[in-house]
């Protein structure tokens, strides 16, 4: 499962393919700004560093969709930098440099005051590596991190993994009596855990919550899990040893990228809500949140000589601030998850929103214009319900200045496109007007294909070419769990797809700059 240079971490299966939205240098910088501090250099970074790529994905995506920003993006496993260094090159990104290096390597190579990032982000990887990585990660940011600017940090946090802990233990002494790979072993831990709850060992009785933790366990990707569960190093921080840490690198707490929990009366029980707002201490507020809304994973913002803002310097940043629809307009929805449970929003409020941002991009001073809020709540409202559309994924914060040079992202989003076909999945796109990704599905990037092949000149056309390529590949639509077997309901569904993809989420794309 692991050699000397792997450090005890999961290296023999590669890690799953994903995009982060909250790694985006547009969402830092408005994270940053909506809890009142100024976002420094990450209005327009000119060189970011990502310090465990795993597949690599989300870092060729970013790279691509904002192509002005140099990325540089390190990781100790061979089988990541190469898949990331392949989509990169596929798509002649000029603006990224790889390396397949360990963190030490990196902090040893660093020199004192080089201070050439504007911004690093780390994703979840600070949970799973060594005390002696999270060091390198230390003087990598004391050395490096120019002052203005930020640090993101992702990771899986106390009190919500405490139930959790006796498990991983489980999982990975298990695995070192199983032969084969991280995956299989993987699955002999989780039917281990399932055996003992059926034979009622009492640690599962006395935590209730995991036999839906397990049950989510049982659908998700095996290779994930592997990175998750069997990791030598697995450390469930605090957040006050998180900020301690990087104060060794003079870095000091801004807020949390998850926008929704920076509003206290949205994300923790009512009772605790005066408490939070009499704590002056930020890192002692941050621990009473997580405990008043059992945290389980954390992604937060650090700064080097990040200050606050007046409030006019704030609303002078925010009213430019601009945003674009993620998903079409009909796919709009104001029901919002929350830790508080869903949220359900004012549909006139954010359905003016969603139809104004229908029409294309707009700043928010041009939202809070609009006569839902101009004649109503007013701009505060405007503010807290764009942030809540953001954070559901829906809609995108923008990056300042001009729309970047899309062909990058399309040469990618091409390169992509043409994957699927061979077999391989990856579920998300570059959008370039707003800096950042979108998720879509294997379907669609088989009708994006045809579009970009001119094979889609009609939805009749299209509807066929998707037929074609989906009996290629052996795939179709599941009906309970299987495979559709009538002809008729396979044809029906493919001209809906179709149809759907041609008037909600091609003009959608032509928007952002997919194509």
């Amino acid at each position: 499962m692991s050699s000397a240079w792997t450090e005890g971490y999961v290296a023999d299966i590669p890690y799953a393919l994903g995009f982060y939205r909250e790694t985006v240098p547009a969402h830092i910088a408005f994270a940053a700004l909506s809890v009142g501090k100024h976002p420094g250099l990450t209005l327009k970074p000119r060189h970011v560093l990502e310090l465990g790529i795993g597949m690599g994905l989300g870092f060729v995506i970013n790279a691509a969709a904002n192509p002005a920003t140099h990325f540089e993006g390190v990781d100790f496993s061979p089988v990541h930098v190469a898949h990331a260094r392949g989509l990169a090159d596929e798509a002649e990104l000029t603006n990224v440099s790889l390396r397949e290096a360990s963190f030490q390597d990196l902090a040893r190579e660093a020199q004192e005051g080089q201070h050439d990032l504007d911004l690093i982000v780390l994703h979840g990887i600070l949970t799973w590596v060594s005390a002696d990585a999270h060091a390198a990660i230390v003087e990598i940011a004391r050395k490096r991190l120019k002052p203005g600017g930020l640090l993101y940090v992702s990771y899986n946090c106390m009190p919500g993994w405490a139930p959790v802990i006796p498990l991983q233990r489980l999982m990975r002494e298990n695995a070192k009596r199983i032969a084969g790979r991280s995956d299989v072993q993987t699955g002999a831990g989780l039917d281990l855990v399932q055996a003992l709850m059926n034979e009622g060992a009492s640690y599962f009785a006395a935590n209730p919550s995991l036999a839906q933790r397990v049950e989510r366990l049982l659908t998700m990707d095996r290779n994930y899990l592997a990175h998750e569960y069997l990791n030598a190093n697995w450390f469930i921080f605090h957040v006050a040893d998180v900020a301690e840490m990087f104060a060794r690198a003079k870095l000091g707490f801004v807020g949390s990228a998850t926008l929704l929990e920076n509003i206290d009366k949205l994300a923790v029980p009512e009772g605790v809500r005066a408490r939070l707002e009499a704590e002056a201490d930020p890192i002692f507020k941050e621990t009473l949140r997580d405990i008043a809304s059992n945290k389980q994973f954390r992604r937060d913002l650090y700064g080097r000589g990040v200050s606050a803002t007046t409030g006019a310097e704030q609303n002078a940043l925010l009213s430019d601030a601009r945003f674009a629809l993620a998903v079409p307009r009909a796919k709009v929805t104001f029901k919002i998850p929350s830790p508080l449970g869903e949220l359900n929003g004012n549909a006139d409020l954010y359905g003016a929103i969603a139809d104004r941002l229908a029409d294309g991009p707009a700043s928010l001073s041009e939202l809070a214009a609009l006569p839902a809020f101009r004649e109503g709540p007013g701009a505060g409202a405007a503010l807290q319900s764009v942030s809540l559309l953001v954070h559901s994924g829906q809609v995108l914060p923008l990056p300042a200045g001009e729309a970047p040079d899309p062909a990058s992202a399309q040469r990618l989003n091409r390169v992509i496109a043409e994957k699927v076909l061979k077999g391989r999945t990856y579920a998300f796109l570059a959008a370039p007007v707003a800096g950042s990704g979108i998720q879509t599905t294997n379907v669609d990037l088989m009708m994006l294909g045809a579009v970009l092949a001119g094979r889609a000149e009609s939805a009749e056309a299209l509807t066929q070419d998707l037929l074609s390529r989906m009996q290629a590949l052996g795939i179709n639509w599941l009906v309970d769990g299987k495979p559709m077997a009538d002809p008729a309901a396979t044809q029906a569904r493919a001209e809906t797809e179709a149809a759907t993809f041609l008037a909600e989420k091609l003009p959608l794309w032509r928007q952002l700059g997919v194509l």
